[in-house]
């Protein structure tokens, strides 16, 4: 009997605006507070959204200053704040839609870059080889590097008669016939 008195007498000592207070009150403002916190870390501004939904109050302004502001500026209503907002929302898919367009063009630039580079190395090999053969040629007889040259396409024939000594190339020239001497000349002219 004692312990009923007492839980009776613990119950009666809250009145209803404490129990309204700590049972609703409280855990609500708390809810509140959480859910606040999380639209927050969510990156969401709960107070632009809250001030959307509010009336805009006209504030009496003294200075000439401002109120001349006020006027070259439009007030803004809640349909502007919609428009805006979603202004805003276009302009970031506009953004990111460049930012893809912009690493694509990079990794176009980088494959285009490797495709230089692969072509600046079959040059540089081409011309290793030129010079090696233009080296063979050197050491040949002119009558037979001429024939040989002659059967050669003339791109080729071209790059081996730039790398040799102007005194053999000349000497070669003159194995050839003239149409064809007057052609590799005009085309060794044309080349450098």
């Amino acid at each position: 009997m004692k312990k009923d008195y007492q839980t009776e007498e613990v119950e009666g000592k809250y009145s209803f605006m404490q129990k309204l207070l700590y049972l609703f009150i409280i855990p609500l403002l708390f809810t509140v507070v959480v859910v606040l916190g999380y639209l927050t870390y969510e990156g969401k501004n709960v107070f632009e959204v809250a001030q959307s939904f509010l009336p805009s109050a006209k504030v009496e302004v003294s200075s000439s200053e401002e109120d001349e502001e006020e006027k070259e500026t439009p007030p803004r209503d809640g349909n502007d704040q919609e428009r805006s907002s979603q202004e805003v929302i276009l302009l970031e898919r506009q953004i990111s839609e460049k930012q893809r367009e912009i690493t694509k063009l990079v990794s176009q630039l980088d494959q285009a870059n490797k495709r230089i580079e692969n072509l600046e190395q079959q040059q540089q090999e081409v011309k290793t080889s030129t010079r090696e053969l233009a080296k063979l040629y050197e050491g040949m007889s002119t009558k037979k590097a001429a024939q040989i040259i002659l059967e050669l396409e003339e791109e080729m024939a071209l790059l081996i008669l730039k790398e040799l000594s102007a005194s053999k190339t000349s000497s070669i020239l003159g194995q050839f016939e003239p149409e064809q001497a007057a052609r590799f000349t005009e085309l060794l002219a044309n080349n450098q």
